[in-house]
């Protein structure tokens, strides 16, 4: 498994203070843009952010994009930045890329007609380097000797005459290792006879009839198990970005444009290097069906302010309707609040909403509100929530008239002044219900600026300010992830970017209708066992903030432990388990901030688990016992394989691979465990998987990031229960320094131990 190369990345994680615009349902995230001056610069920016060093680098006509396109899952299994150059000379610039990369070998991706002579000799006597030539006879062919390239039971097929359908399914192909083979309205002989000789299991077939049609596959016996296509070219990548979603490990997304190609191809592997997804765009609006993947992908968003019109009589009212009344509640519940499918403590728990999270209230019912969280619509307890009223301020200059009816023509019941606040009840149209002076009755919508406060208490603790209707909502959108535009503002204008912010609104009519609504923030809450709406009493704590992680390491904290004071002895007397150290030799894996390298680590943790894992009687096979590669001749698919073959052959009982974690932001702390559901023993794996990171939180104090399911090659190709462990994350400064220390080594590989102990101590019942 690749992962990000970080010592020169680095991002902000930060509070976004910023007026967000008055419309149904806007977009909430941050953005980063990456790009450059012209194509070349921006693939070179998508490099550098990207890749430290690269073994090898792909080099792509900037013109030429089926040959690029199709290239994704090949330079993914590589780790491969694809940079792109003018057909005649290599660009300066790329020169100076390569210089810094370092790579051993160059591939050039097309023919001597994309890639001219004159760049091979550039690459072999004034840099140095190795090249090798990818091409056929036209980009279907070309396609095809890519797909050889990689070992698949599944292919993707989508048309080569224009980019969009190819570009859709890059950043699923290149993060499955799926071949895609580019086709046209009629399959070329070269794709027929790859398809024969080939004989995928799985054919996903991109775009509509129109561009592949079905007639022309079944004459051929192609065989489809899947088509994804939409009405247009974003709606047909909002198709495979749905069905994919399972894949994708990142909250961060990508977004390239739809209109031109470059900056796209490059940008296809960096999104698979971060496992997530690559959205297409216009260049001055987000297409609906765009805009609804990203409206769905998030998690919180801003309380919008209603905005007070110029004028200041309800008798003058437009037909502009007036911002929707969500009243709103805090959670205070100590262990979260249950979300119930019912109005009733009997009923189905949906989902465990944390302690602290604001949510938008509806019906009530006896004491129950109807709520919505993380897409899931149901009841929760009044008992224990914190309700927040919201206030308006009246502000029409000569005050405003409460009516009996909610109607410009209702009998007026009392004048009420301007700058009043007053608390709003319900909402009917352009209309608030409230009560003024004993008397209950309507105001205009229209000369009322929101403001919202907390019943118990003056300041709010819940990650927002009070909104007077002037000032900006704050709000923190991390948790949203963080969108990477591919290209500069002519490709994708600052309008687009600032509706991707929420700072203005779309134009399509379809990205103004209201989405389900998201809370201001979500807390993680401390684990104690209430779940509020089964105790008999609301609790009566605030939640507490948790201590920020540790940047400052003491090696001398790190205390050796000894595994076989509770482990018995000769306890894996008999079982065969093989250790798999990622990476190694020339591939680093993820590096640190202090120019460590995950292979060595892993490495240096296989090699103590293999100490401890003996002395328990076990019999233990090694992948690698130095920095190698497992295989011959390297590259990323051959060197996973390799793996796979050597723990298949020995018919091990378990299946143990060792990694470091990275992640953009440099403060992310902890540990995680992978298994696969496509492993043949995947409920002992899962079983295994929990019993090692169990193990590894209690024994060396990470953070526990949980488990997760991922159909990594070593997971899913190998026949005994298999987990993958990311230690910690080098990325991190102070995780990085533990992971250099022999006695964390030491006391994974105990903890490991001990996981593994467990999991046979208490095994899976029989079925």
């Amino acid at each position: 498994m690749k992962k990000l190369i970080l010592s020169v990345i680095t991002t902000l994680a930060f509070t976004l203070c910023t007026p967000f615009i008055t419309q149904a349902s806007p977009l909430a995230y941050s953005t980063e843009r990456i790009a450059g001056q012209d194509r070349v610069e921006t693939a070179l920016k998508i490099s550098q952010k990207g890749w430290n060093s690269a073994q090898t680098v792909i080099l792509c006509e900037y013109n030429d994009f089926p040959d690029s396109i199709a290239a994704t899952p090949f330079a993914v299994s590589l780790n491969a930045p694809i940079l792109l150059t003018r057909g005649e000379a290599i660009d300066p610039r790329v020169i100076q890329e390569l210089q810094r990369l370092s790579p051993q070998k160059v591939i050039l991706l097309g023919g001597t007609a994309c890639l001219q002579p004159a760049i091979e000799t550039e690459l072999t006597e004034k840099l140095s380097i190795d090249w090798e030539r990818i091409g056929g006879f036209d980009r279907y062919e070309t396609s095809v000797l890519l797909a050889k390239k990689l070992s698949s039971d599944s292919l993707i097929l989508a048309n080569g005459d224009d980019f969009p359908d190819a570009l859709s399914a890059a950043t699923f192909a290149g993060i499955r290792q799926i071949p895609i083979v580019l086709t046209s309205t009629k399959l070329p002989d070269s794709v027929i006879k790859y398809y024969q000789e080939a004989r995928p299991q799985h054919l996903i077939v991109i775009g509509g009839e129109a561009v592949i049609p079905s007639d022309n596959l079944k004459k051929n016996n192609f065989t489809v198990e899947t088509r994804l296509a939409g009405y247009d070219r974003y709606g047909t990548n909002a198709e495979v970005v749905s069905y994919m979603k399972d894949t994708y490990q990142s909250i961060d997304l990508f977004l390239a444009s739809g209109i031109t190609f470059p900056d796209a191809v490059a940008g296809t592997v960096l999104a698979s290097k971060f496992k997530a997804p690559l959205l297409l765009t216009e260049i001055n609006d987000i297409p609906p069906s765009v805009y609804t993947i990203m409206r769905e992908h998030m998690k919180v968003e801003p309380p919008v302010p209603a905005q007070a019109p110029k004028d200041n009589s309800e008798d003058n009212t437009s037909d502009k309707a007036a911002s929707n009344l969500h009243k709103q509640g805090k959670i205070t519940a100590s262990g979260g609040l249950n979300l119930r499918e019912t109005p009733s403590s009997t009923g189905n728990v949906l989902i465990t909403i944390p302690e602290g999270t604001t949510i938008n209230l509806g019906d009530k019912q006896d004491q129950w509100y109807k709520t919505t969280y993380q897409s899931k619509t149901g009841w929760v307890s009044a008992n224990y929530l914190a309700v927040i009223s919201i206030k308006g301020i009246i502000s029409a200059s000569g005050g405003l008239n409460l009516r009996e009816t909610p109607s410009s023509t209702g009998n007026v019941l009392v004048t009420i002044p301007k700058a009043t606040s007053v608390e709003l009840l319900e909402q009917q149209d352009h209309w608030y219900k409230t009560t003024y002076e004993s008397k209950t009755g309507w105001v205009s919508a229209d000369y009322i600026t929101l403001a919202t406060t907390n019943d118990n208490s003056s300041t709010s603790n819940n990650g927002t300010t009070p909104n007077n209707g002037n000032s900006a909502p704050s709000i923190d959108l991390t948790v949203n992830g963080q969108v990477y535009i591919l290209g500069g503002t002519a490709i994708i204008s600052p309008t687009s970017q600032s509706i991707i912010e929420g700072k203005k609104s779309s134009n399509y009519k379809d990205n103004l209708k209201d989405f389900p609504p998201l809370p201001s923030e979500i807390k993680k809450p401390d684990p104690p066992p209430s779940r509020g709406d089964d105790n008999d009493a609301p609790p009566a704590e605030d939640p507490i903030t948790p201590s920020p992680p540790d940047t400052t390491y003491d090696p001398s904290k790190e205390v050796l432990i000894n595994p076989f004071q509770e482990i018995p002895a000769n306890a894996l007397a008999g079982k065969t388990i093989m250790l798999d150290p990622g990476h190694g030799g020339p591939d680093k894996g993820a590096s640190g901030p202090n120019k460590t390298h995950e292979k060595n680590n892993n490495l240096a943790i296989a090699l103590a688990l293999e100490d401890t894992l003996k002395q328990a009687g076990a019999i233990v096979l090694l992948t690698r016992d130095k920095d190698i590669s497992p295989c011959d001749n390297y590259s990323e698919i051959e060197d996973l394989q390799a793996r796979v073959t050597i723990a298949n052959k020995s018919k091990a009982d378990l299946f143990i691979s060792i990694h470091n974690d990275a992640n953009l932001k440099p403060t992310i702390q902890g540990t995680s465990t992978y298994y696969s559901e496509d492993n043949p023993k995947n409920y002992a794996s899962l079983h295994l998987a929990n019993s090692i990171q169990s193990a590894v939180i209690d024994t060396v104090k990470t953070n526990n990031r949980g488990l997760k399911q991922a159909s990594f090659y070593v997971l899913r190709n190998t026949t005994m229960p298999s987990i993958l462990l990311e230690t910690a994350f080098i990325s991190n400064p102070y995780e990085e320094a533990r992971l250099q220390n022999p006695t964390f080594q030491k006391n994974v590989a105990s903890a490991i131990l001990l996981g593994i102990y467990n999991y046979y101590k208490n095994p899976l019942p029989e079925a």
